[in-house]
């Protein structure tokens, strides 16, 4: 079967079952499917603990739009940041701890999950012509919320992220791009 063809009805599945999130719909749903879609400079932040030491973190972070996977509309934006990066080639693949904070107008929400990222196979380009180096998955253990404010505070839940990511101009210097197409797929408890 051809993979364009899964790919389209795996992600057709996922946007039937999304909520609409807008700042219209102040309650919202249960499953929120959200694009992360754009390029961002990567800049340092400090992210709380994720390697059990007890001491918050220094990340790479990048600030890009977000989008309702359902129906396209702008909704927010989402700072994505990377810690815990291990792996001596990016050609060869990187682990990495990504939290992501979502600010959306119905409140934030701070997911994380344990990273993988691997070299496309062969050449992709995005229908916005943005060519994609690498491809990642995450998914968040047990309760992947991190913490929640207005509608999302007291949140837990799952998260998983499929995306793609442009990583020809990053050298992990302060002002590099990375260039993002990635869907998270949140579902509260």
């Amino acid at each position: 079967m051809n993979i364009k063809i899964v790919i389209i009805a795996v992600i057709s599945i996922l946007l039937g079952m999304s909520s609409t999130v807008s700042a219209a719909d102040k309650k919202g749903g249960k499953i929120l499917v959200m694009n992360l879609v754009g390029s961002g400079a990567m800049y340092e932040r400090m992210v709380p603990d994720s390697n059990g030491d007890g001491e918050d973190e220094t990340a790479f972070c990048f600030d890009i739009d977000l989008f309702n996977a359902k129906n396209g509309r702008l909704v927010g934006t989402a700072t994505d940041c990377l810690s815990n990066i291990t792996g001596a080639d990016v050609g060869a693949g990187l682990a990495l701890v990504g939290t992501t904070y979502f600010h959306l107008p119905q409140g934030n929400l701070v997911t994380r999950g344990n990273t993988s990222v691997r070299p496309v196979t062969q050449a992709i380009t995005t229908a916005d012509g943005q060519l994609i180096t690498h491809i990642t998955g995450a998914a968040g253990t047990n309760n992947a919320i991190l913490e929640g404010t207005g509608r999302f505070k007291n949140s837990t839940g799952a998260v998983r992220l499929s995306g793609m990511v442009d990583l020809s101009q990053f050298s992990a210097a302060v002002g590099d791009p990375i260039a993002f197409d990635c869907l998270f797929v949140i579902i509260l408890d």
